[in-house]
């Protein structure tokens, strides 16, 4: 029987997100396959007792539930490296590229990869410096933390004043900001697995709201989320790219690509690392969907790592 840890927890704004994903991994995976233990990094990170409960415990392998901030950033994994401790997921390098939406977007350009428009604030920088670039990318515009995860801080602006209202509101959050063009299409989940045979692609998950995909709307609000209804070409088009994607991010394990679709145009909006597991999140959703059992699929993600020679 391998001995798996779950971490859970973290300093992030996602926390109570990370706590909830590993308790429904828990209520779903096959508890008579592994020799279990949650550790729960606390809030404040200097108390160490979790370090301590790795250790001890000699994991065969590590699966991460932390959600944003240090646990998607690239610093548990890196640490995680130095121990040379077995974990499901993308490494350090790919996850701290990932978190950074301005960053990867760069790399996605450079691989014409399709992305939209963009301007990048610093947290400190003073909109009034960019009305130009504001009045060339036009209303409305989306707003969005350079680094949050789970539509934290992600806002719809129609004009200027409730532009400057949304980078202040954005700016408690510590981050940088990120201004992009609003594209109004069909927004879609993409899931790539990592396989001996190669690169797996979940259904496609078409995300049906009223409004932006927001934290609201995952989590909170019911929001109708189903198999996609695209043409089958355009999905195999999104497929493809997800895949490019995947690889030239130097992803690992398994990842979300979000995307925008409006008739044969598609764009990329960001990479998930480490997508939510909770009830309400959409790996789970695509997983029932394709008629898995998310024990099948967890049990698969976790033997594919650890065959893994590297």
């Amino acid at each position: 029987m391998k001995k798996l840890i779950i971490l859970t927890g973290g300093n992030s704004l996602e926390r109570q997100i990370s706590l909830k994903s590993c308790e429904n991994i828990l209520n779903l995976i096959d508890k008579s396959m592994y020799k279990i233990k949650v550790v729960e990094i606390p809030p404040k990170i200097n108390d160490k007792d979790w370090i301590n409960q790795i250790l001890n415990f000699k994991p065969d392998i590590i699966f991460n539930t932390l959600h944003g901030g240090m646990g998607e950033d690239g610093t548990i994994q890196g640490f995680l490296d130095t121990l040379s401790l077995k974990y499901v997921g993308s490494k350090s390098f790919s996850s701290s590229l990932c978190m950074d939406k301005k960053f990867s977007k760069n790399i996605m350009c450079f691989n014409k990869i399709p992305v939209l428009p963009d301007i990048f604030l610093k947290k400190n920088d003073d909109i009034s410096l960019f009305l130009n670039e504001i009045k060339e990318l036009g209303f409305p515009l989306i707003i969005k933390p350079n680094k949050c995860g789970a539509s934290i801080g992600l806002y719809l602006a129609h004009n200027m004043i409730e532009l400057k209202n949304y980078v202040e509101k954005v700016k408690l959050l510590n981050d940088d900001i990120l201004i992009e063009k609003y594209f109004d299409g069909q927004e879609v989940t993409c899931f790539v697995v990592e396989r001996n045979d190669g690169l797996f692609v979940l259904p496609l998950l078409d995300i049906n709201k009223n409004g932006i995909f927001d934290f609201s709307a995952k989590y909170i609000k019911k929001s109708d989320i189903n198999f996609s209804n695209l043409p089958n070409f355009i999905q195999k088009m999104i497929q493809e790219i997800a895949k490019k994607t995947f690889l030239v991010l130097k992803c690992e394990g398994y990842a979300s690509i979000d995307l925008i679709v409006k008739e044969e145009e598609i764009y990329v909006l960001e990479v998930n690392t480490i997508p939510g597991m909770t009830k309400k999140s959409l790996l789970p959703k695509a997983i029932e969907i394709q008629g898995s059992k998310f024990s099948d699929f967890f049990n698969e993600i976790i033997e594919y790592r650890l065959n893994k020679n590297n």
